[in-house]
């Protein structure tokens, strides 16, 4: 796995305290900083590089503080993001309580690649989502098709 990309997929649990060890094969991907946040359509948690959050954030910049719409998407990603986590020396990582509380995460959860970040999803609606997916494609596979690799 390059230093700028994530697939697979791993299960893990979160111990009493709230932490979860990351699995081992995207650690260094990761990095030595990373942002914890919700993903980009806000229904779980992902952990974003050092690199890529900051582009993330250029991008929020974009959005002036007199667009009140727009300050209300940065007010959401940025008022649930946590910069400059570490992994503590067994690779585990405190996952913040009011995140664990908006994703429904409580003991197993899914670290999923998706490219440049990672998501943790609760892993029984991870397998219910996926199983949705795969049940019947024929949907997403056409929408992909048209919206990217179509002329």
């Amino acid at each position: 796995m390059s230093a700028s990309t994530f697939s697979g997929n791993f299960t893990h649990n979160i111990d009493p305290k709230g932490r979860v060890t990351i699995p081992a094969s995207f650690r260094s991907a990761l990095g030595n900083r990373f942002t914890i946040g919700l993903n980009n359509d806000f229904t779980t948690l992902a952990l974003y590089p050092e690199a890529y959050w900051h582009e993330i954030e250029e991008n929020l910049k974009r959005i002036p503080q007199t667009d009140i719409r727009g300050m209300k998407y940065v007010r959401l990603v940025n008022g649930n993001s946590f910069p400059d986590c570490e992994l503590d020396g067994q690779g585990r990582v405190l996952l913040p309580p009011t995140l664990r509380q908006h994703a429904k995460l409580e003991r197993n959860v899914r670290f999923v690649g998706v490219g440049q970040y990672v998501e943790i999803w609760d892993e029984d609606r991870y397998l219910r989502e996926n199983m949705e997916t795969v049940e019947d494609p024929s949907d997403i596979l056409n929408y992909v098709n048209d919206s990217y690799f179509k002329p």
